[in-house]
């Protein structure tokens, strides 16, 4: 063809397309600035009305369910719909009382109002904190002047709007953290006796409550990956500039995800502690106050039949003749009550319900459930009690005394003990109390086994402390009393003690193990302690949390706003304002050599007026223009969005192959799902299967390669890929289209994504039900859909070649005759995921073969001229026919490629006879397998 009747051709394509567009539906030709829905505002807008629904949402189904079913309605009600300005004052409010108190001098001004100070308290902070969100609101019309701004043109003010209302609303939330707290407690795994002794249990599931407590974290977790990706991208950006192509992005991306993830999981206990170690963000007692808790989950009496889940613990309820040896029975009332209306829930239970002796690892037994401490044998305790009488003539009377006592160790080196005595004075006839009556003074002494006083207490007051004492050790308490100014009408009653205590020990049963007659070992006992389950866990958590969340978490609102401003080609600017008009991608676009006309930017021109760039439909969606474009701009994602938003799908017209495309759409019907053989009845004997596409399996069917005489036989493919897997003695199992339904990639890519979703979830659980983990196809089209359109979780997505290479193929294949051969990248296989090197190398390693590149090929490869949405048809033909041109420049007596619908489209124009073209086209599993068959 001559150069002038290239370009007749080329205008008239160019007048065909034009009326084409002149001829489309409005739905094409109008300027796309937005959502039809909300026309300009869609992010602010949806933003506003999830926020409106949240709140109205947690307060009208999260508070309610707390309060007690006997509540007043009225006063339900008003927990409903709350003045939101109070809310988040009252708010700062209570997280004013774990800010620092202060005194300050008021002055002159003080004097005259009568007040020398301020006492800056809770109210003082709550006032002066409130002032802070009611003074931001008046500054954005200050900050942006006369108009409003949409995110899009300005993400970082967008999302410190976002940060704003995201710390509002956890500010609020702290304002109601009581109902929390009871709300915490209203769950279905969360059980109390009331004062009744009937059992009840929460209402509500768990998981509501977990999720709400993981909400802050996950939060926390996203602001992570924003810090992470945002800072690694900038880096790599500077870095190595334009070189930066989208795959190192998504790489980027997916490695800043592992590592979000990865510090979220890691640093949880943190969080879930209530931030112990960091003194619960000042939300938490002091340590000494901490380690002074005492209590600790015992065998509890309830009553049979009673509360609200007996049905539920009935027969995990001990009853008397199982448990009448604990400690739990010794108030029992016998004489007044049945024991057959009672039973006891085991300690065991209640130690998830509730929080327990924070400081300590292991539940100590301070409410002598055990029975560790006995003076009598000296085991634990020591101590005695002393009456003696007075002098008749009141002089001066010392009365001595000592006990010896062991602390056993149970795997705990040090346990705390109480030491404490007791002195009062009594008429020695009548056993009353005789208050001031002569003068007295003791002094008790606590030594261990090498004499070392380790406390002591003098004078004429008797006092009691806790102290910690080394465990499988002795320690003697020495005590003397004085009293003077006393005749014998006056009796003094003295004593004194030295209790350790030791580990809570639980039986099989979960009840208390009881010492006494025990014949168990101390490292039989040992192995029965409880581990607290709520060591280190800060019992105003909850308090610690909302003081957290309203800060870090709040950033992680805003980093969600400001990662959907910067992905706004689905639906919005922000994406196509990246655009800055160098025309690189005009340059890259391979549409744009049919498409003809003045130079342009075919993104922005798209954006501003689609009927300039390049027509929706006409998009090969090759990813040539994103590759070549220094913002990397996702030009595929915006055009598969716009075609999705084209309501009842594309036009006829615009679709190839309709009966074929009709046949497939009829296909994902739930209907047909009868026509495909079950995973039961299917010969899967291997965990690696080879899909062979639609290309393949309709060429076989309707002869599709031989519509136009052409040479290559599509349906040879799948044969010449076992071909392969038998040489290399390699078990796959065949996963033919009476198994799976076609990938959806025509229909994802064509608009149509409800066929395609009803596609992708049925061969998505097929391919979960079958046991294989590792799914191979030499469809470039179905390799990228699955890989990356599918959420294949734990399979591996590979193409043919890349499969070889990765098993090791190593066959010494050659040719007869040294032979010439190029290859073309498919842009699926290649720019979309990054699979350039490994088909080559499958092509080098046979000898004879030498391998030269077009001018055009890797990144910067042309396109075969068909996606979705194009066919042979004259507007296509050009591409081919540039790359036959280019093709016939090697000198290459073979094209070879890895992609079935190149190959297909390939030979649409070879069908035309034309001399030149006079090379072959083969796919490389073909190319390799015919060696094979060769030998």
């Amino acid at each position: 063809m001559g150069m002038i009747d290239r370009f007749g051709r080329i205008a008239d394509t160019y007048m065909t397309e034009r009326d084409q567009l002149l001829d489309a539906d409005e739905e094409r030709r109008r300027v796309f600035v937005g959502h039809a829905f909300w026309p300009t505002e869609i992010i602010r807008d949806s933003i506003i009305l999830a926020a409106i629904m949240a709140v109205i949402s947690f307060y009208s189904w999260i508070i309610p369910p707390p309060l007690h079913s006997a509540a007043d309605p009225f006063a339900q009600a008003g927990f409903v719909f709350p003045d939101w300005y109070v809310l988040f004052s009252y708010g700062y409010l209570r997280w004013g009382e774990y800010l620092p108190q202060f005194i300050i001098p008021a002055g002159p001004i003080g004097d005259f109002f009568g007040t020398p100070v301020i006492a800056w308290n809770a109210g003082w902070w709550g006032a002066a904190l409130t002032g802070i969100p009611v003074g931001i609101l008046t500054l954005p019309p200050f900050i942006i002047g006369k108009r409003e701004k949409r995110g899009v043109e300005d993400p970082w003010f967008a999302t410190a709007g976002a940060v704003y209302l995201a710390h509002v609303w956890f500010i609020s939330v702290f304002s109601i953290n009581i109902f929390l707290e009871l709300y915490s407690k209203d769950l279905t795994n969360y059980c109390w006796s009331d004062s009744h002794n009937y059992l009840f249990c929460g209402r509500q599931a768990p998981w509501t409550a977990d999720v709400f407590n993981a909400i802050p974290w996950v939060l926390t977790g996203i602001f992570l990956f924003a810090v992470i990706y945002f800072g690694v991208r900038w880096f790599v950006l500077n870095s190595i500039g334009a070189r930066l192509r989208p795959i190192i992005g998504r790489q980027i991306a997916i490695g800043s995800l592992a590592a979000a993830v990865i510090i979220s999981v890691v640093t949880w206990p943190i969080y879930d502690s209530g931030f112990w170690d960091y003194g619960g963000l000042g939300a938490m007692d002091e340590f000494e106050d901490l380690d002074a808790m005492r209590g600790q989950p015992s065998d509890t009496l309830v009553h049979t039949g009673k509360g609200n889940v007996w049905s539920e613990w009935e027969d995990d309820c001990l009853p008397y003749s199982e448990t009448q040896t604990l400690a739990v029975w010794e108030d029992f009332d016998f004489d007044h009550e049945d024991t057959s209306d009672w039973c006891v829930i085991a300690a065991a239970n209640w130690a998830n319900w509730g929080i327990y002796q924070p400081t300590k690892k292991t539940i100590i037994d301070f409410a002598g459930d055990n029975g560790h401490a006995d003076s009598e044998i000296g085991r634990n305790a020591g101590g005695s009690t002393v009456t003696y009488l007075g002098n008749s003539d009141g002089s001066l009377i010392t009365v001595s005394d000592s006990s010896t006592f062991e602390v056993e160790d149970l795997g705990i080196s040090r346990v705390p003990a109480d030491v404490s005595c007791s002195f009062r004075t009594v008429y020695t006839d009548t056993g009353d109390s005789a208050r001031n009556m002569g003068v007295h003074s003791q002094g008790i002494r606590l030594l261990d086994s090498s004499g070392s006083v380790l406390w002591e207490n003098e004078g004429s007051t008797c006092e009691s402390a806790g102290i910690y004492l080394s465990a499988g050790a002795s320690y003697t308490v020495s005590v003397s009393f004085t009293s003077e100014g006393v005749n014998e009408s006056i009796s003094m009653a003295t004593g004194f003690s030295v209790v350790a205590y030791q580990p809570l020990l639980l039986d099989d049963d979960g009840t208390a193990v009881v010492r006494f007659g025990s014949t168990l070992s101390l490292d039989d006992l040992t192995a029965l302690s409880l581990e607290n389950p709520t060591y280190h866990k800060n019992p105003k958590g909850l308090d610690a949390k909302l003081i957290y969340s309203m800060f870090i978490p709040c950033l992680g609102v805003g980093a969600i706003v400001f990662m959907v401003m910067r992905s706004m080609a689905r639906g919005y600017e922000w994406e196509m304002n990246k655009c800055y008009g160098c025309d690189l991608c005009d340059d890259a676009c391979p549409v744009r050599l049919f498409n003809a006309g003045d130079k342009l930017n075919i993104i922005y021109n798209t954006w501003n007026n689609e009927d300039d760039g390049v027509p929706l439909y006409s998009c090969l969606t090759c990813t040539a223009c994103t590759n070549a474009c220094p913002q990397l701009v996702d030009y595929d994602s915006y055009v598969d969005i716009r075609r999705n938003l084209i309501v009842g799908g594309p036009p006829a017209t615009e679709i190839p192959h309709t009966l074929l495309q009709a046949v497939l759409a009829a296909e994902a019907e739930e209907d047909a799902d009868d026509a495909f053989v079950a995973v039961e009845d299917y010969p899967i004997d291997s965990n690696v299967g080879y899909y062979p596409g639609c290309v393949d399996y309709i060429d076989q069917e309707m002869i599709f390669s031989h519509v136009n005489e052409g040479e290559m036989n599509l349906g040879e493919t799948t044969t010449a890929a076992f071909t392969l897997f038998e040489e290399m003695d390699d078990d796959v199992t065949y996963l033919g289209r009476d198994f799976l339904k076609c990938c959806g990639h025509d229909q994802k890519w064509q608009g149509l994504s409800e066929v395609f979703e009803k596609l992708k979830a049925y061969n998505q659980k097929k391919l979960g039900d079958s046991g294989i983990d590792t799914l191979v196809t030499s469809c470039a089209e179905c390799f990228r859909t699955f890989a990356l359109d599918y959420e294949l979780d734990g399979m591996k997505v590979m193409h043919t070649t890349e499969y070889l290479v990765e098993k090791g193929f190593d066959m010494d294949l050659m040719v007869e005759d040294d032979v010439t051969v190029t290859y073309h990248d498919p842009c699926r296989l290649g720019r979309q995921m990054d699979l350039y090197d490994k088909p080559r190398n499958l092509v080098e390693s046979v000898d004879g073969v030498s391998l030269v590149e077009m001018e055009h090929h890797g990144e910067d490869a042309l396109c075969c001229g068909v996606s979705s949405m194009m066919a042979c048809n004259e507007n296509s033909r050009a591409l081919r026919l540039q790359r036959f041109d280019e093709v016939k420049a090697t000198g290459a007596e073979v094209m070879l490629t890895t992609c079935p619908k190149c190959v297909a489209h390939f030979e649409c124009l070879k069908f035309e006879g034309d001399p030149r073209h006079d090379f072959e086209i083969l796919d490389v599993v073909s190319f390799l397998a015919r060696q094979v068959n060769s030998r």
